[in-house]
């Protein structure tokens, strides 16, 4: 006997309706509050989707994200760690785990998260580069160098790489050093303004003050409204004003 349908043809229309459609529009609103960066309506509308469709990994690792976005990190860390008890194998979730930590000033977790990443994901840049700055935090500066060192060599056209090696040669006064990285860098983008502050530094503290004042104009130029600009304006005047004063100086001796 084969099956025989009584039911009208629009009594099944329900059933071509994806189950849990309340959930969908309230995860689409969330991810379009999460564009127009309103975090906090992002979380209700991440909480609300989950009434409906249940816990699930991808809801846990979103709503995660609103809450970094918003600096609870505590709530962004619960939520990661829900996820995982899911998805043990998902190394996104460590990686996010590894950054909330980091600004929770838990370097040490950090770390640790990061490495699982890595172990499940080896060609996760970002997790490599943040791993080395989680080392850097906890004073293991030469591991740090060594990770930023391999990074390069592997990705010799990788930015960031160079500009937080840089910026640890600096921490370390070796600015010789990362200026031969900031010029790395502008070599492959002329356009990153940001190696132009870093020379600047480098010449300033090298007492190398004209070409502290060239490369500290071509930030200005690029940001000129930004806090950084005033700083530095402050700080050509003042060399300005040393150069001046030395002028004055030798006048006397004379």
């Amino acid at each position: 006997m084969g099956i025989k349908f009584t039911n009208k043809e629009e009594d099944f229309e329900k059933f071509l309706q994806p189950v849990n459609e309340t959930e969908c529009e309230h995860f689409k609103l969330a991810r379009k509050f999460m564009l127009k960066k309103n975090y906090r309506q992002a979380i209700k509308e991440y909480l609300t989707s989950m009434i409906f469709s249940g816990k699930n990994t991808q809801s846990y690792k979103e709503i995660s994200k609103a809450y970094k976005k918003n600096k609870e990190y505590d709530k962004a860390i619960s939520h990661l760690k829900k996820a995982k008890a899911l998805s043990s194998f998902d190394s996104e979730i460590y990686y996010e785990l590894g950054l909330n930590h980091l600004l929770n000033a838990d370097s040490a977790e950090a770390r640790k998260n990061f490495i699982r990443s890595l172990k499940l994901n080896p060609t996760n840049i970002n997790a490599q580069v943040q791993l080395a700055i989680s080392h850097e935090l906890m004073n293991e500066e030469e591991m740090a160098l060594s990770i930023y060192q391999k990074i390069i060599e592997e990705n010799p056209r990788y930015i960031p790489a160079y500009n937080h090696k840089a910026g640890l040669l600096i921490s370390r006064e070796q600015f010789k050093e990362a200026s031969y990285l900031f010029y790395k860098i502008l070599s492959i983008n002329p356009a990153y303004y940001r190696a132009n502050l870093g020379l600047g530094i480098c010449f300033d503290k090298m007492k190398k003050y004209s070409r502290a004042i060239r490369y500290y104009k071509k930030y200005i130029a690029r940001k000129p409204n930004s806090d950084t600009t005033k700083s530095l304006v402050g700080r050509i005047c003042e060399i300005y004003s040393k150069k001046k004063d030395n002028q004055k100086g030798l006048r006397v001796i004379k």
